[in-house]
């Protein structure tokens, strides 16, 4: 595990799935790797149970599958791995990978999640909003806002109060206008979420602005940011542009049914 894992490493921005899901749930993933010469290709097993994002979402999926591969040929070979005769879940990037995984599972495809980076030192010179807080203490209003987006207070605090995440906020303490944190994925690399503006405060810019405050501190920290939108939020991606990221991963849903 651990050789494999620092072979993913080498290329955090393309195996920030992978890696998230490793360093998150030890006790929940299972990692097999093949090589060939320089070639690798590695699959995660994750327990589909354990977020509450997949569970609601593919409520009768056993597994979800990530893959990263060098070639069709290692991804099929990856694929013996994988338990037969149960529901699961395929998330792939790229259409080399579906075509090796649908030679050996019938697929539905379900959605595309696009990921968004830049480098640090073109986020650097954000200017800072001094309307904007960003800290380690949200606040209580914003830790119910997190949590009515599955984010519970309990898995956000830890990381807040040692340093590995940090939240963004307008407007005041107890009705913000807009909210998001930002939190290590893996080290370097810092995804942002829990981007909420209340219905009363929406087409305003709120939102833009705790997203691009949550960007400039990332910069000035250097730190990659990983920004994720579904495939049809055109405002988010409109966002991500104009606040000059550019797209690094597409990772399209697959489900297979037993």
């Amino acid at each position: 595990m651990e050789e494999a894992a620092g072979l993913l490493a080498r290329d955090p921005l393309r195996n920030i799935v992978l890696l998230k899901h490793l360093q998150a749930y030890p006790g929940h993933t299972r990692l097999h790797h093949v090589a060939d010469g320089a070639r690798h290709g590695f699959l995660v097993l994750l327990e589909a149970g354990v977020t509450s994002w997949d569970r609601a979402a593919y409520p009768a999926a056993a597994f979800i599958v990530l893959v990263s591969s060098d070639g069709p040929d290692l991804t099929g070979a990856l694929l013996a791995h994988v338990p037969r005769g149960t529901g699961l879940v395929f998330k792939l990037n790229g259409e080399a990978d579906r075509a090796a995984v649908a030679q050996a599972f019938a697929l539905e495809r379900r959605m595309r999640i696009l990921s968004f980076t830049a480098p640090p030192g073109d986020l650097a010179d954000l200017a800072a909003d001094p309307d904007i807080r960003v800290g380690a203490d949200p606040g209580a209003a914003a830790f119910a806002i997190f949590a009515a987006q599955d984010h519970a207070r309990s898995w956000l605090a830890p990381m807040l109060a040692d340093g590995r995440a940090f939240a963004c906020a307008a407007g005041p303490d107890q009705a913000p206008h807009a909210v998001c944190f930002a939190y290590e994925n893996w080290p370097g690399v810092w995804e942002i979420g829990g981007v909420f503006t209340p219905e009363t405060q929406r087409r305003r810019g709120h939102g833009a602005r705790v997203v691009r405050a949550a960007l400039g501190e990332l910069g000035r920290r250097g730190h990659f940011p990983r920004y994720q939108v579904h495939e049809r939020n055109h405002a988010s991606i409109r966002l991500a542009e104009s606040a000059g990221l550019r797209p690094f991963l597409h990772l399209t849903h697959y489900v297979h049914a037993p």
